[in-house]
């Protein structure tokens, strides 16, 4: 614990939610503090969040993937669209391996094809929207069986389900992110392609693994929410992609690669998950929510790229004073 602490107290993010916090306590502490309400916050943001993690290691690694949220939808719909034909089980692993699926087709495009991130998983998110849209009939899909309902609805203990899972999931990834070789492979691999090449670490296959893992982790947050809703709609993570990104970076991921955390995104994006359910409460409409959001976004980035900007300065200067 101590070294989670140590890993975000110096960030922006540690800040963001102390003001989030004190603010909404403030304005409407009656409701805001309650325990049905924090509860809430948690089950929503554990859906997002578990597209965060994957997209915070895509990062790291020198990547981007905005087709989390395509991918999420699709899920959703494969979890809920195919329980009358094989049941829960069929729908689950045909979610999951779809995830799978489309995190290897654009790991193949920026790692073989060379392809820039952004144009590559653009293309594959209006692709899997396409899909989306024949697969429902750009129709609302209802899911037939109750006990799969009664799973995303539940709790263990007094935590809801998905942020049960959501805090599980954030555990091993830290430890593997923090811990293995895997983890310092991607934070080299995202630090300098060319460094790590040098070092021996096969650049390619750590790339296309964090694509990968984050189609998987959209998918997982997919089936979730599937569970969750008891439904699927062509609308749902419409802005997904945009909010892992902005979780992640406020968390203190570099879009640049090679720096961040797990934690931090996770943080990000609860951050986002408790601005967006304060807002909601004092009553400010979702063209001022979406306008506050992208405020403290560009903010962020600014003074971060301030701070990394002095302080590669100082190291420069460093440098030609030791000389």
């Amino acid at each position: 614990m101590a070294r989670v602490w140590l890993m975000v107290s110096g960030q922006p993010i540690a800040i963001i939610l102390a003001a989030v916090v004190t603010a909404f306590s403030i304005a409407r502490g009656s409701v805001f503090l309650t325990g049905g309400n924090l509860a809430n916050v948690s089950r929503q943001v554990a859906f997002d969040g578990l597209a965060t993690i994957g997209q915070t290691i895509c990062l790291i690694g020198g990547g981007m993937d905005i087709s989390v949220g395509a991918v999420m939808a699709m899920a959703t719909a494969l979890a809920i669209g195919l329980q009358p034909a094989g049941g829960v089980p069929l729908g689950v692993v045909a979610a999951l391996m779809f995830g799978l699926a489309i995190g290897s087709v654009n790991g193949l495009l920026v790692v073989v094809a060379r392809i820039n991130p952004f144009i590559a998983t653009l293309g594959t998110m209006v692709a899997v929207r396409g899909v989306l849209l024949l697969y429902t009939g750009a129709k609302p899909i209802a899911g037939t069986v109750p006990a799969f309902a009664q799973f995303g609805s539940g709790v263990i203990g007094f935590v809801p389900v998905p942020t049960a899972v959501f805090v599980v999931v954030l555990a091993l990834a830290w430890v593997a992110m923090g811990w293995t070789r895997f983890g310092r492979n991607v934070y080299t691999v995202g630090a300098s392609v060319e460094a790590a090449r040098l070092a021996g670490i096969r650049t390619g296959h750590v790339q296309f693994a964090t694509y990968v893992i984050c189609g998987f982790m959209a998918s997982l947050a997919g089936v979730l929410l599937a569970a969750r809703l008891n439904a699927a709609s062509i609308h749902l993570g419409s802005d997904t992609g945009l909010l892992t990104i902005a979780g992640a970076v406020m968390g203190g991921t570099s879009i640049f690669g090679g720096r961040g955390s797990v934690i931090g995104g996770a943080l990000g994006i609860l951050a986002l998950g408790l601005l967006g359910n304060g807002m909601d409460l004092v009553g400010f409409d979702t063209y001022t929510q979406t306008a506050v959001r992208a405020t403290l976004l560009i903010a962020v980035v600014a003074v971060g790229s301030f701070v990394s900007s002095r302080a590669a300065r100082e190291r420069l200067q460093a440098v030609w004073v030791s000389r």
